[in-house]
C-alpha cells in the first residue's frame, strides 16, 4: 500500500505532506496478504519514526485529507506537539475527521482561501447483544472526548459550543469554512493571494517579467543597431555614386549590392 504522506527536508526546514486517508497500521498490515510485512509503514508510527529524528527549526505540515482513524490522527498530532520544532500546519484543500485533528497541531495553523475543515464525533460500526453496544457507545464518547480536546486547546469557544458543533445536524459533524476557522480559533490566518509571498508565487509570472524586461531591453538595442545599419547603407551608397557614373539600371543595381557587401566593382 503507497504511503499517505511524505517528507522531506531542505536546510532547517521539513515538509511533511498529508494526502490521502489517514489509515491503520495493523490493518494495513492485515490487507497485505495477511502479513505483518508492510506494518506501520503507512500510519503514525512510520511518521513518528521519521519526525523524531528530525534536527530541524520549522516542521511544515501540508494537509489535503478526508480523515481516517481517530487513533491515527491523535498520535500523529501528539507526535508533532512533541517535536521541539515549530509546527506550522497548512490546510492545503480539506482537513477533515482524523486530519483535522492533525491540523491543531500547529503553532500556526493556516487555511487556504479555498479550502475546508470538517470536524464530527467519532463513529464506528458495531455488532454484539446490547450489553456489548453499550460498552461501544461509552468508549466512542471516550473517543469523541479525546479529540475534542485536541480542538479545545487551541478554539476561542465555550467547551459546550465545541461540543455542538462535533455532533453538528443530523449528528454529522460541521465543515468550517477560513474565516469562521479564524474567528473561532481553529485557524491562525487565511492564506491569500493578496497578503501571501507564498501563493504569489507563480512561475508564469516570474517568466513574464522576464520576458517584459528582456523585451524593452532587446527593443532598444534592435533601434540601436538598425540606426548604425541605416548609417552603413547611407555610406556605401555614397561611396558607389562617387566611384562611378551610372551606365545601366542592371550594373546599377549590381554595383550597389557589391558595395553593400563590402566587394569591388
Amino acid at each position: 500500500m503507497k504511503k499517505y504522506y511524505s517528507l522531506a527536508t531542505a536546510g532547517r526546514e521539513a515538509d511533511l505532506y498529508i494526502f490521502g486517508d489517514i489509515v491503520d497500521a495493523f490493518e494495513t498490515g492485515l490487507n497485505q496478504a495477511w502479513g505483518l510485512d508492510g506494518l506501520g509503514e503507512v500510519s503514525s508510527l512510520s511518521i513518528a519514526n521519521e519526525i523524531k529524528s528530525l534536527d530541524v527549526d520549522t516542521i511544515n505540515v501540508r494537509i489535503n485529507s478526508c480523515g481516517g482513524y481517530t487513533s491515527e490522527g491523535l498520535a500523529i498530532c501528539n507526535t508533532l506537539k512533541s517535536h521541539p520544532a515549530k509546527i506550522v500546519t497548512y490546510c492545503d484543500g480539506f482537513a477533515c475527521s482524523a486530519a483535522s485533528i492533525v491540523f491543531m497541531a500547529g503553532e500556526e495553523r493556516i487555511m487556504g482561501a479555498a479550502s475546508a475543515l470538517m470536524i464530527h464525533n467519532a463513529w464506528n460500526q458495531a455488532v454484539g447483544n446490547a450489553a456489548q453496544l453499550r460498552q461501544h457507545a461509552e468508549r466512542l464518547e471516550k473517543i469523541s472526548q479525546a479529540a475534542g480536546n485536541a480542538y479545545a486547546e487551541k478554539v476561542k469557544i465555550s467547551r459546550e459550543e465545541l461540543d455542538a458543533m462535533l455532533d453538528g445536524e443530523n449528528h454529522e459533524g460541521t465543515w468550517i469554512l477560513p474565516d469562521e476557522a479564524v474567528k473561532m480559533g481553529f485557524a491562525t490566518s487565511v492564506l491569500s493571494e493578496q497578503t501571501s509571498d507564498i501563493a504569489n508565487q507563480s512561475a508564469m509570472s516570474m517568466i513574464l517579467e522576464k520576458v517584459t524586461a528582456r523585451s524593452a531591453q532587446t527593443a532598444a538595442t534592435i533601434h540601436i543597431e538598425a540606426e548604425k545599419v541605416a548609417d552603413i547603407v547611407m555610406q556605401k551608397i555614397t561611396a558607389a555614386a562617387k566611384q562611378e557614373p551610372a551606365i545601366s539600371t542592371e550594373n546599377n543595381t549590381m554595383k550597389f549590392l557589391n558595395a553593400l557587401l563590402g566587394g569591388k566593382d
